[in-house]
């Protein structure tokens, strides 16, 4: 329902600031994100360190993410704490790049994981609350960052393989300047202060919403592993960097039309059988993996993943959304956050590496078809309850 009158003019303009958003948002991660960890093993750092180093993200995010949207949420803070959170990570991956010791670069990782935390559930809240209060296609706005990724991960994985990575931590720092500025545009109206805010424990008694971040923490299994283990994978197989890069584009550029559809296929569909549907796609992407033996064939599995995550991404951004009020609208994101990036990768991560080792790097895949699975059986119990209605 639109809480207020807008005119066509009025809708392009946020539909364009969300869209603007994101697009920068993840441009700017595309120039480093991918190639981090590599030129932390180029340093000479080992695989023990590096291992370390990947493990403070996810563990902060599971401590402090929470804590800091709701504290947003708290003070109708949201826009200034993402620019915040932003500039700090602006200044942290400057400072990366002049560092070379284990030690400075665990602690500013660490800074970094701190400032990162709440920024995903922030900004998602702000955008998607913006296109359920004026009826904007959420995942119209989010496709450009699944473009935005793919497209800087490309250019300038070349452009880093022709000049080496010094040059990249200035360059991804400087991109955060119009991110932070963009981030100022984003519509956060004020929570009615006449009624008595809820407790945040509230969230917890809608069983639908409990049962759809279950579904989402086991769905965000398959995601986090595929990201870590995916490349080793291909690589095991033979392939190469180069078809490495193919798998993430395919999949980034196949996510867009389903995002770009999300909104009708969910109308369609009823958004809990859609998200059901999503998971689906997926697991017979990663089935693909697990019984191939010709790397070639990964980019094309990773078109299939591609698809199912452009729907279950933003369609269960929108029930959430849905199903959570306006005052706890960070803090229930960052609960979705904790799931993908928190929870699940510190669950897994450990597991999926002795799998790794001592089966076989295709059995790694074989867990993410069955948390794929198991996520399905979920969202279709609450589905048939009435859970989700």
């Amino acid at each position: 329902m639109l809480t207020k009158p807008i005119n066509s003019s009025q809708t392009q303009k946020m539909t364009k600031t969300g869209s603007l958003y994101y697009l920068l948002s993840f441009l700017c991660s595309g120039s480093y994100n991918p190639f981090l960890y590599v030129y932390y093993a180029d340093l000479g750092l080992s695989g023990e360190q590096i291992g370390w180093l990947a493990s403070l993200k996810p563990l902060v995010m599971l401590l402090l993410a929470t804590s800091i949207a709701s504290l947003a949420d708290r003070k109708n803070q949201r826009v200034h704490t993402v620019q915040i959170a932003l500039a700090g990570m602006a200044l942290i991956i400057f400072l990366l790049g002049r560092s070379s010791t284990f030690a400075t670069i665990a602690g500013l990782m660490l800074l970094m994981a701190i400032f990162s935390s709440p920024v995903m559930s922030v900004s998602d809240s702000l955008i998607a609350r913006m296109a359920q209060r004026y009826n904007l296609n959420y995942g119209g706005m989010r496709l450009w960052g699944s473009m935005g990724y793919a497209t800087s991960a490309l250019a300038f994985g070349a452009l880093w393989q022709y000049l080496g990575f010094k040059p990249m931590f200035l360059v991804a720092s400087l991109l955060f300047l119009p991110l932070i500025w963009i981030a100022g545009r984003l519509e956060e109206v004020p929570v009615n202060r006449k009624e008595e805010r809820k407790p945040i424990s509230d969230l917890f008694h809608d069983s639908g919403l409990v049962l759809l971040l279950i579904a989402t923490f086991l769905a965000g299994i398959s995601n986090s592993l595929s990201m870590t283990f995916g490349g080793i994978y291909a690589r095991s197989l033979g392939g190469g960097n180069f078809l490495i890069g193919m798998m993430i584009a395919f999949a980034a550029y196949f996510e867009l039309p389903t995002m770009f559809y999300s909104d009708r296929i969910a109308q369609r569909l009823r958004g809990p059988n859609s998200v059901i549907l999503s998971y689906g796609l997926m697991a017979v992407a990663f089935l693909g993996y697990t019984l191939t033996t010709n790397p070639n064939a990964l980019p094309f599995f990773s078109i299939l993943k591609g698809i199912g995550y452009g729907l279950w991404f933003p369609i269960t951004v929108r029930i959430l959304t849905k199903r959570t009020p306006e005052e706890w609208a960070s803090t229930a994101q960052s609960l979705l956050a904790i799931g993908i990036l928190g929870l699940a990768p510190l669950v897994a991560g450990p597991l999926d590496g002795l799998i790794h080792d001592v089966i076989s790097p295709a059995a790694v895949f074989g867990l993410v078809v069955l948390s794929l699975v198991l996520a399905a059986v979920v969202l279709w119990w609450a589905s048939i309850r009435g859970k989700l209605d």
